[in-house]
């Protein structure tokens, strides 16, 4: 027999001093007591068994102590907490908690979690471990670890508004496999597990806890929210998508939204709806690229409250002015003066556009087109030199659009190789051959030609090409990130290690190491809201630890048996 709170060696010691002490209460007189004789023939008897000057008497009731002793035993052993034996069949269990945001309709978590109680104490100790699965994965109890330990850990833990992750650590568990000992996994929650996933790990049994039918009252959430640049051409200005999604045939309408763009309200007249394959889906004009936290909220609250609230970051757009040399203003002023984003000024420039020797913009990070050398390259870009020359030089090719120049005929009019190449200086710089502007190798009347020149200026000024969608549980798309964007922590440690996107685990803020304000993490996750079900199998239940299976409720049982039969015993004078 195992006990829970206390060792076999205390719950010995208890016992014995239990006799000893209610041995010494059964001797000891605790005030006199009055006899009646009849006669005084037994006058010295009577004295003899009830001397007046005394602390104890003789042990006389042995029965009544017998009682006494059972009852307070009893007690005793029911306070050591005896469990009782658990069979181990040589299976590791792993029991995975799902805390994500589908867990929060109605009483579906704290079902879980008693299902997951009495699923517990049915195990021994060290062939089971408790996973929470819910914006991360942690562990609740390991193996070894009381059951005491699970009650405090899961004290804090509510559903939070994370998609379901539970495929991602089936596969990380059948990874992780136990030498010598089989795995199985228990899902106490409604997390989705696809067919293909379980192809996967064939060798890993996967099964659910039955937690009864999933409530099946109507829920909307917003399953999608994005934005693109404005329909009306407006440089610093973009639109928002939003969509609605329900697990009922009638989705939400406009009316249902509260839009406010930092605090200010938008009315609902704004959203315009967008058919085709974007169903159920509302696009918000024209809102100003000013780096605006915008937040959309679904009223009123239904089944699921977790996916009626999402929040966008705004990208921050501002005009890009540009000081351009007066030898250049016939040829560029007019490319210039078509790209919206660009406005040209003599002061307070960002970027400058010169020829080689001038001394336009000297100070900033210059467009700057160069007399062709025999060893010059056609394109020769220029960083400072802390930076890493192979990561700029593939930032740069990708955020300018340099493959999209039709270098094999550039270079059969300057008859040589046209090449890019990348070296370090004190200032940012792209140098171009003069020559390309010439009406020889028809570059400046090319489609790519408008494109390179915003492209450049924009790159040298370090303007965003694109803008972080952040959804929790998706990876911060490539393409929208630029060279040296990092996540990090509060402290500023980063996050995300190299070459392996961020994955945001649940709805709330990240902070980028490039941008001043953080990014909004929103739950975007249609499986949630419409509340997909998993293939896993039903586990079948072994039964709850009741009545038969309890020892402490045994033991109580019997000292309130004992307890009412010694009072019984006592009103019949059987026992004093």
């Amino acid at each position: 027999m195992n006990f829970a709170h206390l060792s076999p060696a205390w719950v010995v010691a208890g016992l014995a001093g239990l006799a000893a002490l209610l041995y010494a209460l059964q001797r000891l007189r605790v005030r006199h007591r009055q006899v009646t004789v009849v006669t005084t023939l037994f006058w010295r008897v009577a004295a003899e068994e009830a001397p007046a000057r005394t602390f104890v008497e003789r042990f006389r009731h042995p029965w009544a102590y017998a009682l006494i002793l059972l009852i307070a035993a009893l007690l005793w052993l029911a306070l050591a907490g005896p469990e009782a034996r658990r069979t181990d069949s040589g299976t590791f269990h792993v029991l995975v908690l799902d805390g994500s945001a589908g867990m929060a309709a109605g009483t579906r978590y704290p079902d879980a979690v008693a299902a997951l109680r009495q699923y517990v104490s049915r195990l021994p100790a060290d062939s089971r471990q408790v996973v929470w699965s819910g914006g991360g994965t942690r562990t609740l109890l390991n193996p070894g670890e009381h059951e005491l330990l699970l009650e405090k850990r899961l004290a804090r833990l509510q559903p939070v508004a994370a998609p379901a992750g539970v495929e991602t650590l089936l596969r990380q568990l059948a990874a992780a496999r136990r030498p010598g000992r089989a795995t199985s996994v228990v899902i106490f929650g409604d997390a989705p597990v696809r067919p293909e996933s379980l192809a996967l790990t064939p060798n890993l049994p996967v099964a659910r806890a039955p937690l009864g039918s999933r409530p099946t009252a109507r829920n909307a959430g917003l399953t999608a929210l994005g934005v693109t640049e404005a329909e009306s051409g407006a440089w610093d200005r973009v639109d928002v998508f939003v969509r609605i999604e329900s697990n009922q045939p009638a989705a939400g309408g406009p009316d249902q939204l509260k839009i406010d763009l930092d605090g200010r309200e938008l009315p609902a007249t704004e959203l315009g709806a967008v058919r085709g394959n974007a169903a159920h889906g509302f696009l918000l004009r024209n809102l100003p690229a000013t780096g605006g936290l915008l937040t959309v909220r679904l009223t009123p609250d239904d089944a699921l409250p977790l996916d009626n609230l999402a929040r966008l970051r705004l990208p921050d757009k501002p005009k890009l002015t540009v000081q351009l040399s007066p030898s250049l203003d016939r040829t560029l002023r007019p490319v210039l003066a078509a790209d919206p984003a660009i406005q040209i000024a003599d002061t307070g420039a960002m970027v400058a556009i010169r020829r080689q020797g001038e001394s336009v913009g000297a100070n900033l990070p210059a467009l700057e087109f160069v007399a062709s050398g025999d060893s010059r390259p056609a394109f020769l870009i220029t960083h400072p030199a802390k930076l890493d020359s192979t990561a700029v030089f593939n930032h740069a090719v990708k955020a300018i659009g340099l493959r999209e120049i039709d270098a094999m005929s550039l270079a059969e009019v300057a008859r040589r190789p046209v090449e890019v190449t990348v070296g370090t200086g004190p200032q940012w710089r792209i140098e171009v051959w003069q020559e390309l502007l010439s009406d020889g190798f028809n570059f400046t009347k090319s489609r790519a030609f408008p494109l390179f020149v915003g492209n450049s200026l924009r790159w040298l000024a370090g303007t965003r090409s694109g803008y972080p969608l952040v959804a929790a549980g998706r990876p911060l798309a490539a393409e929208t990130l630029e060279m040296g964007d990092r996540v990090v922590d509060p402290q500023g440690r980063v996050l995300d290690p190299l070459g392996v996107p961020f994955v945001p685990e649940q709805a709330g803020e990240i902070k980028m190491e490039n941008l001043s304000g953080p990014l909004a993490v929103s739950l975007l996750d249609p499986a949630t809201t419409l509340g997909a079900i998993s293939a896993a199998s039903e586990l079948k239940s072994t039964g709850p630890m009741g009545l038969a299976t309890n020892p402490v409720t045994w033991l109580l049982l019997a000292a309130l048996v004992l307890l009412v039969l010694e009072w019984h015993l006592h009103q019949t004078s059987r026992v004093p």
